[in-house]
This record gives C-alpha cells, sequence and structure tokens, in this order.
C-alpha cells in the first residue's frame, strides 16, 4: 500500500505529462496543416530511411560556365535539364503550349522550394491558378532557384534563359537575404562579395586542389555535417508521417536538433575549407582571386547597390521579350528584431 502511495503519483503525473505533450503535438500538427494527426498516411520508419539509403542518382553540386555552380542535368522527378532542383519534364527552350502562362522562378533555397510546392498548405502554382487574370490558364513553373544562390547568379541565369530563346510570361525573382549574408560571408574570406557563396565554391574547387594533408578535423566534419543533414531530411519525412501528437512533438525535437548540430558544423566546416593551405590555389584556379574594390566601411552599401542593378537589368530584360518581372524581397531568416518604418513598409516589392 505504501509503495501505491508513493509511486501512484508519479505514475499519474507521468500519465497526464504523456497526455497533455499528446494534446499540444495533435494541435501543432492541425495549425500547421490543418489536417488531423490520426488521420494521416503513414510511411513506416523503415520505409523513410530506405528512401533515404536506396542507392540511385545524386545530386551534387558542380561548376556551372554561367550559373556559377549547379546540379546534375535531368536526374528523373528530381533536377529539370539545367540541374536545378525540379521535377520538370519540359527541356529548356521549350515552346509552350496555347493555354500555357510559363513562370520562371529565381533565387535562393526559399524560392526553390516555393518552385517545387511546398508540403504543407497552398502551392505557389495553386496561388498563381487562383489570380483572376490567370483564371482557366495551365501554370508552368520551371525553377531556376538554388541554395544558396544571390545576385548576380540569377541575372546570368535570366541572360542564359532569353540567349536560348525560351518564351517567359513571368520572371518571379525572391530574394534580398544571401546577397547580404553570403556577400558579406566571401568579403570575410577575402573573397569578392560579386562571387558565389564562397563555401560552395570552394568546396567544389577542393574536389581539383586537395586540401592540406593535416584534414583530420576536415574529414571528420564532413562527416558530421552529411550525418546532420541526413537525419534533418529522414525527421523532416517523419514529421511529415506522424500518426500521434507525441511522434509529431519528437519528431520536430530531433529535427530541430539536428538542423542546430547542421548549422554548427557547416560553419565549421566552411572555415577549415576556407582557411586550408591549398585555398589560395583554388581561388586562383577558380578565379576568385580577383582584388577585391569594396571595403570594410562601405560592404554593405555596395552590395546593396550591386542587388539593386541586378534587378533593374533583370526588369529590363525580361520586359524586352514582354514577360512581366516580380522582385519579392524575402525576409531575413535570422529573425532581426527590426521594427519597419511606414516608409520601408510602403517600399514596392514588385517592378
Amino acid at each position: 500500500m505504501k509503495f501505491r502511495k508513493t509511486i501512484g503519483p508519479w505514475i499519474i503525473s507521468a500519465a497526464l505529462c504523456l497526455v497533455a505533450v499528446e494534446m499540444l503535438g495533435a494541435a501543432m500538427f492541425y495549425r500547421n496543416t490543418r489536417s488531423i494527426v490520426y488521420f494521416n498516411q503513414q510511411k513506416a520508419a523503415a520505409e523513410i530511411t530506405a528512401s533515404e539509403t536506396t542507392a540511385g542518382p545524386v545530386f551534387k553540386r558542380r561548376l556551372h560556365p554561367y550559373f556559377g555552380y549547379t546540379g546534375p542535368y535531368s536526374i528523373p522527378t528530381y533536377t529539370n535539364n539545367l540541374g536545378f532542383l525540379d521535377p520538370q519534364e519540359r527541356q529548356v527552350p521549350f515552346k509552350p503550349e496555347p493555354n500555357d502562362f510559363i513562370v520562371f522562378i529565381f533565387g535562393g533555397s526559399i524560392a526553390a522550394r516555393l518552385a517545387n510546392n511546398s508540403t504543407h498548405g497552398t502551392s505557389l502554382q495553386q496561388a498563381l491558378q487562383r489570380l483572376p487574370q490567370l483564371a482557366g490558364k495551365n501554370i508552368v513553373l520551371y525553377n531556376m532557384a538554388q541554395g544558396p544562390a544571390k545576385q548576380p547568379q540569377q541575372l546570368m541565369e535570366l541572360a542564359y534563359l532569353i540567349a536560348v530563346g525560351q518564351h517567359i510570361d513571368l520572371v518571379l525573382n525572391l530574394d534580398g537575404t544571401l546577397e547580404f549574408v553570403s556577400g558579406i560571408s566571401n568579403f570575410e574570406f577575402g573573397i569578392d562579395p560579386i562571387f558565389p557563396p564562397i563555401p560552395i565554391m570552394l568546396a567544389i574547387g577542393n574536389e581539383f586542389t586537395p586540401i592540406d594533408d593535416a584534414s583530420d578535423d576536415y574529414y571528420e566534419l564532413a562527416y558530421g555535417v552529411t550525418h546532420a543533414r541526413t537525419e534533418s531530411r529522414r525527421y523532416s519525412l517523419l514529421i511529415d508521417h506522424s500518426t500521434s501528437g507525441i511522434a509529431y512533438v519528437k519528431n520536430r525535437f530531433f529535427k530541430a536538433i539536428y538542423d542546430r548540430s547542421l548549422e554548427r558544423k557547416l560553419g565549421a566546416y566552411n572555415k577549415t575549407i576556407a582557411n586550408a593551405t591549398g585555398g589560395q590555389g583554388v581561388r586562383k584556379r577558380l578565379g576568385l582571386d580577383m582584388p577585391i574594390k569594396t571595403s570594410k566601411e562601405k560592404i554593405v552599401e555596395d552590395i546593396f547597390d550591386m542587388w539593386l542593378r541586378c534587378s533593374d537589368v533583370m526588369k529590363v530584360m525580361a520586359n524586352s521579350t514582354g514577360a512581366a518581372y516580380l522582385n519579392i524581397v524575402h525576409p531575413n531568416l535570422y529573425h532581426s528584431k527590426k521594427v519597419f518604418t511606414e516608409s520601408e513598409k510602403a517600399s514596392p516589392q514588385g517592378k
């Protein structure tokens, strides 16, 4: 009896905690997906794991003569024929059908996710189809966005499409954060901010020029980055296929842990790559050793001017072919506490 009085309250408390977590998880799932977690179609964990490890085409960035870098061309159901994440069957340049409305989307990883339709909520394609002006049109989205792209990569991509004679009805450019984040990062590593993000370029370049022999830290970090990224993706799948509130909370919790781990290890990995003894050789081999024309005091202003020039030129180029141009500035991913002024709120988002 004494045992029951001692342990009983703890058991009841634990049960209440589990019920509370279950209710919280179910509520979070409904808030994020507008569906009930218990009706969710579950994919077995073993099947999810198998999908991550099954041998098949691998997306691997490589140098591109115009875009800075891109993935392999036309991996079925994975990349389009220009190497961007997109299960697009049409091959650029393609001729639209009479009822087609052709949209090309540019930018970084957020734009790429929109182009490939978010897992939950209204997709970009659905949002466009709801516009009265496009009623009855067949919206064709072709992705030219990739993480962590920045201007002038988008400008070069649009120039390529125009050069090959691709018809476009709408150029949708979603940018404004990576230009500063990656541009300043380039500057800190002694690379001109106008070049594509230096961690990507140096990682590719080091395949041609091996890093120094004393690189145990490099291989350990490379494994850590790969492991954290794989686990983050696995838990993303588990989140989508949760069938209880507790499972949803658990999967969100572990994904957050691996996302934080990936961010930390990727930062250390990028520094190791940039500071490797072979780094100067890589810079020279890839043409990244161009003298920097800005200073620490003017870096933000110069990046801003470059960004505006690229957007203005993209508008002129798009309009010259009869296409509309819309430049959307996405919020700072680092959740700045800055409150926009009235004039900033009123600043035009489209051109």
